[in-house]
Parts: structure tokens; sequence; C-alpha cells
């Protein structure tokens, strides 16, 4: 592993620009059923949905962040991601906290795909 230990750990097309520490969301996508993960990985819809908020003259991360967080969010079993969040971390969140932030770790990872396919330009301001 490298410095940190967490930067070898990334999931495919991911950059670590966004999201450093991949571990809680990797661990989720292990726990759950192939179907399961079918409906919580990213799709070509979120980097489509990506495209339009920049469009929309979405620019601020956090605010782009804000808008998939609301849209991927549902995908996620509020105890198995307390589970996750508290394995991982260590941190004992309550439901909706480890649910919003498992996915705030999709959305960054969204947001690094849609770079790497060229459909945003992350500015170092980021």
């Amino acid at each position: 592993m490298g410095i940190s230990g967490v930067e070898e750990e990334r999931p495919m097309l991911a950059t670590g620009k966004i999201v450093q520490d991949y571990r809680p969301l990797i661990k989720y996508l292990e726990l759950i059923s192939e179907d399961e993960r079918a409906k919580v990985l990213p799709k070509s819809s979120d980097i489509e949905m990506v495209r339009a908020l920049v469009e929309q003259g979405y620019v601020v991360l956090e605010e782009i962040l804000g808008q998939i967080i609301q849209v991927v969010k549902d995908r996620f079993d509020p105890t198995l991601s307390c589970r996750v969040v508290e394995e991982v971390l260590g941190l004992e969140l309550e439901e909706n906290e480890a649910v919003n932030y498992l996915a705030k770790l999709l959305a960054g990872w969204i947001i690094e795909i849609a770079e790497r396919l060229g459909v945003i330009n992350l500015k170092a301001g980021w």
C-alpha cells in the first residue's frame, strides 16, 4: 500500500481527486448481492446527469455533489450503511448520516468518472 494505505483501493475509473478513501464504498459493494450491486454502481445515466448539471450552470463541486447525492442515496440500505461505516472507519452514525456518507462517495466517484470520460474538466480550485 501507499503512504496513506488507501490510495490503491480505488474502483474502476476513480482518480482520487474528489474521494480520497473509497474503502467504505468498496466494502459496501463487497457485502451486497450482485443484483444490489448493479443498482448501486454508477450508470451512464449518472454521467449524463453530471453533464446536464454542468450545462444548467452548476459549477461549484459541492452543489453538483449535492444534486447527485439526492439521486443516488436511495440505492443504499440504511442498516448496512451504518455497519460498513462503523467497521471501516470506526464511526457510529445515524442511518441517514451513513447513507449520505456513502452516497457522497458514490457521487464523487461519478464525477471522477465523468472527468475521465471527458464529460467535465475539474479545475484545481475544486
